[in-house]
């Protein structure tokens, strides 16, 4: 039998992708907003005036949405709209879309200058971010920093709604192993106990913390890593935590209060010694040091190769290295 040049027919399931593929080239940034709208608003037509389109327009926006990806993205009910289990999941993946799109229209085009849009502890602001970035500047290689500090729970929320490329800070327990991360352990950030120089506890003698529970404390808010820690030592001593005679979320503001009164704080070891080192505070000496934990660069997967992403973990590993001295 003679050989033939003909090409075989494509099969119903390519034929499918190959539609489904052309109906993703004509969703446009709008389709994606309508979904992060209706999830935040609860309704179709509260979407459309964010966007500000008709409701019909909303409603061709979802058919051709939902058409693209093949799945009913939007449950309808008399108390308005929600995402459908398949909505949650796309606008999960979508909003990384969204964060990277934000990201490009916030590059300096003139000057072609990337954005790096970095998460960080308050922590990391006081000794390890300046370092980095200055030596990062000398070597007339700084991206532009878009930077955000907020607590543990709300910059991985920031990382996987895309709005920042990647976050220096803690992790909660059981993300380790989620394998949409690229986890890089930094330091061991340890806690200190501060208080004003003059107070009667400051010396040469190690203190218990049955010794300290009953004193004046400044101390975060419940439920914050920090204050689970401080209950954790003292529960782990036998000892009932003590009560914030102040409460702050800011550690800069309780060094300072603790500094100018007769309270004890309790903060990142880093911070005390930045603020021991300017004579606000002096860091009490303990028995036993507090641990906290380590201290990781967070980033999604699908992030890691961005070059700005590959420049800072390189040059945050290089510091703690250096920082730490021989091995």
């Amino acid at each position: 039998m003679a050989k033939t040049d003909l090409q075989p027919e494509p099969t119903s399931t390519a034929r499918d992708d190959e539609r489904r593929a052309r109906r993703m080239d004509r969703l446009r940034v709008r389709h994606l907003r309508l979904l992060h709208w209706v999830a935040q608003t609860g309704s179709l037509s509260a979407a459309a005036e964010r966007l500000q389109v008709s409701q019909p327009g909303a409603t061709k926006m979802l058919q051709e949405i939902e058409a693209a990806l093949g799945v009913g993205l939007i449950e309808r009910s008399a108390r308005g709209a929600r995402l459908s289990p398949a909505g949650r999941v796309a606008l999960d993946r979508l909003r990384v879309a969204l964060g990277a799109l934000d990201a490009a229209a916030g590059a300096d085009a003139a000057l072609a200058t990337p954005v790096l849009r970095m998460g960080i502890l308050p922590l990391v602001a006081v000794a390890v971010l300046p370092a980095v970035t200055a030596a990062i500047d000398a070597a007339g290689q700084l991206p532009r920093l878009v930077l955000r500090e907020a607590n543990v729970d709300q910059l991985m929320r920031l990382l996987r709604d895309g709005e920042v490329d990647c976050v220096i800070g803690r992790l909660e327990a059981g993300e380790h192993a989620v394998g949409d991360l690229q986890i890089e352990q930094l330091w061991e950030e340890r806690m200190a106990i501060a208080a004003a120089p003059d107070h009667p506890l400051v010396g040469r003698r190690r203190h218990t913390l049955a010794a300290l529970q009953a004193e004046r404390w400044i101390l975060p808010p419940p439920a914050t890593n920090t204050r689970r820690n401080v209950e954790r030592w003292f529960l782990e001593s036998g000892l009932q935590p003590p009560a914030a005679a102040v409460e702050s979320t800011s550690f800069h503001t309780s060094l300072a209060l603790a500094g100018a009164g007769r309270l004890l704080a309790v903060a990142p070891q880093t911070a005390v010694e930045h603020y021991q080192a300017r004579g606000v505070v002096k860091a009490l000496l303990l028995q036993r040091p507090l641990a906290s934990g380590p201290m990781f660069f967070i980033t999604r997967a699908e992030l890691a190769s961005l070059p700005q992403v590959v420049q800072w973990r390189a040059a945050l590993v290089g510091h703690v290295r250096q920082a730490a001295g021989p091995a």
